[in-house]
């Protein structure tokens, strides 16, 4: 199977059967940590990149005589920005009509503030978003958006779907030493999190090799 992978086993998500909808690196950020290294085909357009029937085909033969305790998850995670393929809404509500397995979505979140792509992540029972700064200069310096993906605009997308989403909104913070884990950068991220009230806050430190060197994880202090 081309676009299905696993199930692999997920912190989060127990037993995770993925699905990779964007080509390698395909993204509009270009975050320093990100193990996949450096964003190669930077963009913000929504579009096609793979065949939406052939995903949903990968997905029902991975399900196919599948033990039901084998899988806990279907994810949409992988190689790029899941939410910049245009057909993710429609994915998402063909792949629920193949399994009762709950649907999960991993996404930076910065095409929140577009209703139709919040539209199409509410079929989905869990959505996965990223949240690395409570700054303007910390989220240029750490996540590297592209020009158009202004900060206030992502904040209050991720604000308003707060409002709108009936599911589980697991926000994502990656911390990292020096950079985003200081005391004055911790209060700014806990300020902004209050606003946005997410069901859970999930903090992740950069334990695999990043895209940039020189990052490493925070130290824990007694």
């Amino acid at each position: 199977m081309k676009y299905v992978y696993g199930p692999v086993p997920s912190r989060r998500l127990g037993r995770s059967l993925g699905v990779d909808p964007i080509p390698f690196k395909t993204c509009n950020w270009n975050c320093v940590y990100c193990q996949l290294g450096r964003t190669s085909q930077p963009t913000n357009e929504r579009r096609d990149y793979v065949p939406p029937d052939d995903i949903i085909e990968d997905v029902r033969t991975a399900l196919a005589g599948r033990p039901a305790n084998d899988v806990d998850w279907i994810t949409f995670v992988g190689s790029g920005e899941p939410t910049l393929h245009a057909s993710l809404g429609r994915m998402i509500r063909e792949v629920k009509a193949l399994s009762d397995r709950p649907v999960a979505v991993i996404t930076n979140g910065s095409l929140l503030y577009d209703s139709e792509v919040r539209d199409e992540l509410s079929a989905a029972e869990a959505i996965l978003p990223s949240l690395d700064a409570g700054s303007e200069q910390l989220y240029l310096r750490i996540n590297r958006p592209r020009p158009e993906l202004q900060f206030d605009r992502f904040l209050e997308g991720l604000r308003v779907f707060s409002q709108e989403y009936t599911g589980s909104l697991w926000v994502e913070v990656m911390l990292i030493k020096g950079v985003n884990d200081t005391e004055e950068a911790l209060r700014a991220l806990a300020q902004v999190l209050h606003h946005i009230d997410p069901d859970e806050i999930h903090i992740n430190q950069p334990v695999r090799p990043p895209g940039s060197h020189g990052l490493s994880r925070p130290t824990t202090k007694a």
